[in-house]
C-alpha cells in the first residue's frame, strides 16, 4: 500500500535538467558511437573558443562534453540556429547552467573558492559556440544531429508521462511540465509558467478532430497536454482503480519486443492496459513526428492472460476498439494512430 500512495515524479524544483531533456538525454544510450563521433567533430569546429594557457585547455575536455549533452536537452524545438533573439535566450540559460555545474563538481572551481580565470573561459566558450554569426557550421551541424534526439526524446516523454499516470504511485506533476519541459538546473527550472497558455491549449484541445491531428504539431507540446488530461480524468472517474487496483506486467512477443512495456491494472472486471514503446531509436529513423511506423513493429504483441483475452478493447486515447485474437494483440494495430496506448475493457 506504502508504495501505490507514493508519489512518482519526474521533474522537481531541484531536478538537474527537466523531465523532458532528460528523456531526450536517455537516447544517446542508444547511439553511443554515432554522439561520440558528433561531439569529436564539435570539439574540432570549436577549437576557436578555447582558452589556452601553459598547455592547459579551458574549459576541460569533460566539461565540454558536459556542454554539448547538456545543450541537446535544453534546445528548444522551435528554435533556428539564425534566430539571433533566441540563440542569444539560449546562450544566457546555458552560461548560467555551466558556471553552476563546474562550482559544483568542485574540480577547477567552486563556490567558496572560485577560480576566475577558468569560469570566464567557460563563458567565453559558451557564447562563442552558441553565436548565430560567428559558429554557423557548428550550429547548422547540431541543430541536423539533434532532430532524431529530439523525436526520440519526445516519444519517451510520451511513455514515461503515461507510465506515470498508470503505474503503481501518486503521479506528481511540476508546474509547467504540462508542456515539454526543457529547463536546466534553477533558476532555470523556476521561471513564470504561462498559465494563460495552457488554458488556451486545453481549451484547444476540445476541438482536436482526432489525436492524430496533435502529433502535426507535435513541436508545442499539446499531445503531451492531451495524455495528461485523459490520464488524470481516468485517474478522477475510477479512483479505487489506482488505490488497490492489482498490477501485472504484459508479456510481448515478436520481433520487437524489447522496444514495448505493456502492464495490465485491473479491479473486478475493470481492465486497463498501459503500452509505452521504449529504445525505439531506430524504430524512428526518417520520422518526423514521434510515432513508430505500424509496420516497423512487424509481429510485436501483447499476451493477454485469461479471461482479458476474451474481452472487448477501447483505447481512450483514440477511440478505436479492438479484441484479441489467440489472445494477442499487434501492437502494429494498438499503436498505428498515436504514440503509446491506453486501452479499457469496453463499457467501462
Amino acid at each position: 500500500m506504502r508504495q501505490r500512495q507514493g508519489l512518482s515524479t519526474t521533474s522537481t524544483h531541484d531536478t538537474k535538467r527537466g523531465e523532458d531533456a532528460r528523456t531526450r538525454l536517455y537516447s544517446l544510450s542508444e547511439v553511443p558511437e554515432r554522439w561520440s563521433e558528433a561531439v569529436s567533430r564539435w570539439a574540432e569546429m570549436n577549437q576557436g573558443a578555447l582558452t589556452i594557457e601553459n598547455e592547459e585547455r579551458s574549459p576541460t575536455v569533460e566539461d565540454e562534453w558536459l556542454f554539448y549533452q547538456s545543450l541537446a536537452g535544453a534546445w528548444p524545438f522551435d528554435l533556428s540556429p539564425d534566430d539571433a533573439e533566441g540563440m542569444g535566450t539560449l546562450s544566457d540559460r546555458m552560461t548560467a547552467f555551466m558556471l553552476k555545474a563546474i562550482r559544483e563538481a568542485k574540480v577547477r572551481t567552486s563556490w567558496t573558492g572560485q577560480d576566475q580565470p577558468y569560469e570566464d573561459a567557460v563563458e567565453r566558450f559558451v557564447r562563442e559556440t552558441l553565436d548565430p554569426d560567428a559558429a554557423v557550421a557548428f550550429l547548422e551541424d547540431f541543430t541536423a544531429h539533434h532532430a532524431p534526439i529530439a523525436l526520440a526524446g519526445a516519444l519517451y516523454s510520451l511513455s514515461q508521462t503515461l507510465i506515470k499516470l498508470t503505474a503503481p504511485g501518486v503521479p506528481d506533476i511540476y508546474r509547467g511540465s504540462e508542456l515539454w519541459e526543457l529547463s536546466l538546473v534553477d533558476p532555470d527550472n523556476r521561471r513564470p509558467v504561462d498559465f494563460s497558455q495552457l488554458e488556451g491549449m486545453l481549451s484547444e484541445l476540445e476541438s482536436v478532430d482526432t489525436p492524430a491531428d496533435l502529433l502535426q504539431r507535435w513541436h508545442r507540446g499539446a499531445i503531451k497536454l492531451y495524455l495528461l488530461e485523459k490520464g488524470l480524468r481516468l485517474r478522477q472517474e475510477h479512483p479505487s482503480l489506482f488505490e488497490t487496483g492489482e498490477y501485472a506486467p504484459l508479456h510481448l512477443t515478436g520481433a520487437r519486443s524489447g522496444n514495448a512495456v505493456a502492464y495490465l491494472r485491473d479491479e473486478h472486471d475493470f481492465g486497463l492496459i498501459t503500452i509505452a514503446p521504449i529504445r525505439a531509436h531506430a524504430l524512428l529513423e526518417g520520422q518526423k513526428t514521434p510515432i513508430v511506423p505500424a509496420e516497423r513493429w512487424e509481429d510485436t504483441a501483447i499476451s493477454l492472460p485469461g479471461d482479458w483475452a476474451n474481452k472487448r478493447w477501447r483505447n481512450l486515447l483514440t477511440g478505436e476498439t479492438m479484441t484479441a485474437t489467440e489472445g494477442k494483440m499487434r501492437l502494429g494495430e494498438i499503436l498505428q494512430s498515436f504514440p503509446v496506448a491506453l486501452l479499457a475493457t469496453e463499457g467501462s
